[in-house]
């Protein structure tokens, strides 16, 4: 067992895999650096960490300065922020349908999806909502959840 994080890059391996009508699937540092809507290489996705809330468990006794083992069940939420675009067309009708169908894809590769992990549970879409739009190019935000224990050994 591992006190690290969740990690979301199996999440983005897999979109990767099954959505390749994407041209980029990235993190949040790829994502950070993106200035404006026009800047992203759509359609593209990029998967982050975005909360984990852990329960507190019995951690057992020990004296001052010893670490005992401990073992945490959690909560995880990332997002997957995904862009598109349709030059061709500035109302929003083309770039919805477009939008749509990126969205059924990356949604059917990632509800269910059980990543690997202790104590990791399959993926559920939590939101989705509309971040921006301008210029036939839409950015949207899903956000779903998992779980995962965390702990040590000692």
């Amino acid at each position: 067992m591992s006190a690290a994080p969740f990690d979301v890059a199996p999440v983005q391996e897999r979109v990767r895999t099954l959505v390749p009508t994407l041209r980029l699937v990235a993190g949040a540092a790829d994502y950070a650096a993106v200035k404006s809507l026009a800047d992203f290489p759509a359609p593209c996705a990029y998967v982050v960490l975005a909360a984990e809330q852990y329960t507190n468990a019995p951690a057992g006794h020990g004296r001052p300065g010893e670490q005992v083992p401990v073992s945490q069940d959690g909560a995880v939420t990332f997002g997957i922020v995904v862009a598109v675009r349709n030059y061709r067309e500035q109302r929003g009708a083309q770039v919805s349908q477009e939008l749509i169908a990126v969205l059924g894809a990356i949604r059917g590769a990632v509800v269910g999806y059980v990543p690997p992990g202790a104590g990791t549970r399959p993926c559920q879409l939590s939101r989705g909502r509309l971040a921006d739009y301008d210029a036939g190019t839409a950015l949207w935000e899903d956000v779903y959840t998992t779980s995962q224990s965390i702990g040590v050994l000692a």
